[in-house]
């Protein structure tokens, strides 16, 4: 399982510059920035990246989180605010365990930050297929964009040293790509449109499948296929 951390509108050289240095020290390699507001490589970005000016140098650009995410299985997003489209925003520290649980099921996950100012939008959050946040005693003084990466990069070490340890074979399929298909041809043929709250709640609470369940899902799609469209795959 390969994570990559992807920074959305990122205006501060410095955060960019310690959000590479985070996942480095935390076994993460991979970092996207879609529209950054600041030269990622600039003079300070270099600086706070002590140690870690490769993450800079090979991080992707991107135009719009929708390009960045095209090869991801999962993509989760970040957000420090309740919004009203979803009702679950997991904490950071159950991460580990949903990521774990799905086992060789995904070959790339994403986490996505927003800007300084005001996180990701609403239309870069509907593109995520869970919220997950950092737990805070106070609404205010939050973290910044730097410190937060820091705490998800840290979380997520429980499954990047871990691996590191081990030898891993590649998946031969992209399993939840698949779940979400399936799951997409049976909400069509009962008319549930996309834009429902029920269609984005069952499609959210599909991307919380374990392994287990998710081959659950594969053979009740089995019989429902072969029943309604006489095909199995």
């Amino acid at each position: 399982m390969e994570i990559v951390f992807i920074l959305s509108g990122a205006s501060r050289q410095e955060n960019v510059g310690a959000a590479a240095r985070a996942l480095k020290t935390m076994g993460i390699f991979q970092l996207r920035l879609v529209n950054p507001l600041c030269d990622h490589l600039g003079e300070r970005a270099r600086a706070t990246a002590h140690g870690s000016r490769d993450i800079l140098e090979t991080a992707e650009i991107f135009e719009s989180l929708s390009e960045a995410r095209k090869d991801l299985s999962l993509l989760i997003g970040s957000a420090a605010k309740k919004r009203n489209i979803r009702e679950d925003a997991h904490p950071v520290e159950e991460l580990p365990g949903i990521l774990k649980a799905k086992g060789d099921t995904i070959h790339k996950v994403g986490i996505a930050f927003g800007g300084e100012e005001s996180g990701l939008s609403n239309r870069e959050l509907d593109l995520c297929h869970l919220l997950t946040t950092i737990p805070m005693y106070r609404k205010y003084p939050s973290l910044n964009l730097g410190q937060a990466v820091m705490v998800y990069a840290a979380t997520l070490s429980r499954l990047t040293l871990d691996y590191a340890r081990k030898t891993m074979i590649p998946p031969s399929r992209d399993e939840l790509s698949i779940v979400r298909e399936k799951a997409r041809k049976v909400l069509a043929d009962v008319e549930l449109p996309e834009d429902h709250i029920i269609y984005r709640r069952i499609m959210e609470r599909l991307m919380l499948l374990g392994r287990d369940d998710m081959h659950l899902f594969h053979s009740f799609c089995k019989f429902y296929l072969k029943k309604y469209h006489g095909r199995v795959k």
